[in-house]
């Protein structure tokens, strides 16, 4: 890039424009904004001198993306401010001026430990009015794609240094919307005075390996430098360990709660300043403040504690939540305790979440509403990268998928989400080597696992493994096995209807059971409004054993106010279990209705007839695991959502500790 050099209108000092794109540039020695005028230039206003943040960046560094983004180079740096609601000071960020090799400028943009590498693009027509906007809102921009919107917002042109390429004197107002796009993009809506958009910007997230520049100093190095500096409680003059001194807008001293400001309303110092005394620290949390850990793989420190509640039914439920920093990506983190149950939590675009009726869809995965109440911040200890303060109310939804949490606040202008997942207490104990053990959790926690679902699967497995062989030996020994006929034979009984009562005996032939198993006996007869039942006698010939049943044939019809009715059957089955291998006779004894019995029937014996019921229980007790299993499952959901707002009735547990 070919450098144009001027002189100051101010101050005299040179000043350069490096780059085509660049409009102004802050002078090094009187901090004039100088804008170019042609061939001219001009002072457009005083800089303020820079608030300290925690940026990686400087003026001239030189960055290699490694996601196909054109090398660039950083020019500029603008200094944004903004204050919260029912804030006191407010808050700062970075926005970095980049020029890529071909000329085009774009802009490097860092909040909340994420960072952002954004260009310019045609502005998009059919957009609403930044007053029309609403956070979660989705607006359709051809050819970009559907995003929606995270933040709508003004803020106030508080310093620069470099180049900037945009003709606007400090302290301007920007109004802007930030929207989530898909795929993780980032997007952009600058408007000007009027209503229309005057610029639009596309990006996506970057992370600091990403941007491939050389030179950069770690967090945990900038951290350690700013050690430094040390701090006493201007309440009680406690000592106060800042661990992000540069990020840190908000600080609760740990001794005693004092809020203090960093520098105050409207203050660029960068100190301190007591915003609120306190006598006593408001509140305890369970996690040593300042203290380092690994959860699952990101090494965490612990910045500050925020203690909040919901109120329901007169009732408050309270909660903690934990501010990490993650030490290698910077960027921020919580850590959620309720009821000694843990969620690590990470922030999520906007853009990525569908959120419809009951129900949430995030990265292929489907959450379902439990609960949504408007939350309020009770107290605060530790340091903030925004304006906490107690009294601060969001409306907060959750939605489970265990050990999954998908989580929305929606505070004034702005929708966060945040996505995390179930940390067992164990794991926080050890993470953080803490001394004494932590109070053991109660009840169920909104997106705690089912304790089983570790062994479940394989109780399953083994259930259905168990049960596929139970019913392939069921095939094969019982559907495939011989069935054979042992005894068949039809007897007359109009011919029996001549002998004396005790003298219709029928005895069969000697026939064989070729094998110990069960025996099936069946009779037929072509019952007509009659009956006929037969006492049978299945007698062993080598031992003389008996064994004795009875089978009979019924059947009757009729008609009864014009409706037709029948009753009984005609023919009937019994089972004899284990009958021995061996010679047997079969010994008949029919009776029967004289002159209205049937003229025949008809018996059988097979020896070996697959039974059911056997099949039935082997797979019934097979399935006990599983079965108790469920039931255990359905207790501990039911436990779950008597916690959420589709309870059906109340509990007294709560959805975090409760205070009358």
């Amino acid at each position: 890039m070919s450098a144009r050099a001027a002189n100051c209108p101010n101050c005299g000092s040179e000043v350069r424009f490096s780059a085509g794109s660049s409009l102004v540039t802050v002078c090094p020695s009187c901090r004039s904004a100088v804008a170019r005028r042609g061939v001219n230039v001009e002072a457009i206003g005083k800089v303020a001198e820079l608030t300290p943040t925690s940026s990686p960046f400087r003026i001239g560094m030189d960055g290699k993306p490694k996601k196909g983004v054109r090398p660039f180079r950083i020019v500029g740096r603008l200094q944004l401010a903004t204050s919260a609601e029912g804030g006191t000071g407010r808050s700062v960020w970075d926005e970095w001026h980049v020029v890529f090799d071909d000329g085009r400028s774009g802009w490097l943009a860092e909040a909340q430990g994420s960072f952002y590498l954004m260009k310019p693009m045609p502005t998009p027509e059919g957009v609403p009015e930044l007053e029309r906007l609403a956070p979660g809102q989705r607006l359709d921009i051809k050819p970009y794609g559907v995003f929606a919107v995270a933040e709508r917002r003004a803020a106030q042109y508080a310093s620069a240094e470099g180049e900037l390429p945009f003709d606007a004197a400090p302290l301007s107002i920007f109004r802007y919307a930030d929207l989530s796009g898909p795929e993780g993009s980032f997007a952009t809506l600058d408007y000007g005075a009027d209503p229309g958009v005057d610029a639009f910007y596309v990006g996506v997230t970057v992370t600091l390996e990403e941007l491939g520049i050389p030179g950069l100093t770690a967090w945990a190095d900038r951290q350690t430098a700013a050690k430094a500096t040390a701090l006493n409680c201007p309440n009680c003059g406690g000592p106060l360990e800042i661990r992000d001194p540069k990020a840190t807008v908000r600080l609760a001293c740990v001794y005693c709660g004092a809020m203090l400001g960093a520098g105050g309303a409207g203050s660029k110092s960068g100190k301190f300043e007591l915003l609120e005394r306190l006598k006593n620290v408001p509140f305890k949390p369970s996690l040593p403040i300042g203290s380092a850990g690994t959860l699952n793989g990101h090494v965490y420190v612990i910045l500050g504690a925020v203690r909040k509640f919901v109120n329901v039914d007169g009732t408050h439920y309270y909660w903690t939540e934990y501010l990490l920093k993650d030490k290698a990506s910077e960027a921020f983190h919580w850590l959620a305790e309720s009821n000694g149950h843990f969620t690590v939590l990470k922030p999520v675009p906007v853009a990525a979440v569908v959120a419809a009726g009951r129900n949430a869809l995030y990265s292929g995965r489907s959450y379902k509403h439990f609960t949504a109440a408007t939350a309020t911040v009770e107290a605060v200890l530790g340091e903030f990268y925004w304006e906490v303060y107690a009294g601060e109310t969001t409306t907060a939804s959750d939605y489970v998928a265990p050990p999954r949490m998908l989580s929305q606040e929606l505070a004034g202008e702005e929708v966060n989400w945040t996505e995390g997942v179930y940390v067992p207490q164990e794991d926080v104990l050890k993470a953080f080597a803490l001394k004494e053990p932590l109070p053991p959790p109660t009840g169920v926690g909104a997106n705690q696992p089912w304790p089983g679902s570790a062994t479940f699967p394989a109780i399953r497995t083994a259930w259905l493994t168990l049960s596929a062989v139970a019913i392939a030996l069921y095939i094969f020994f019982g559907i495939r096995g011989p069935k054979k006929i042992v005894y068949e034979g039809r007897q007359d009984l109009t011919a029996l209807a001549a002998l004396p009562e005790d003298d219709r005996v029928i005895l069969s032939e000697p026939f064989q059971i070729p094998a110990t198993r069960n025996i099936e006996a069946r009779i037929d007869a072509p019952t007509d409004n009659s009956w006929v039942s037969v006492e049978a006698n299945l007698i062993d010939q080598a031992t003389g054993e008996v064994r004795s049943f009875v089978l009979g044939s019924d059947y009757y019809y009729g008609s009864s106010g014009g409706e037709s009715w029948s009753e009984g059957s005609r023919s009937r089955t019994l089972f004899l279990s284990r009958v021995p291998i061996g010679t047997y006779v079969l010994r008949l004894q029919p009776e029967f209705e004289v002159g209205k019995g049937p003229p025949y029937f008809d018996f059988r014996l097979r020896c070996g007839v697959p039974r059911f019921y056997k099949l039935f229980w082997t797979l019934f007790f097979l399935g006990l695991g599983p079965i108790f299993m469920l039931i255990s499952y359905a207790v501990f959901e039911g436990k779950r959502w008597a916690e959420s707002d589709y309870a059906t009735t109340s509990s007294d547990d709560g959805g975090g500790d409760s205070d009358e």
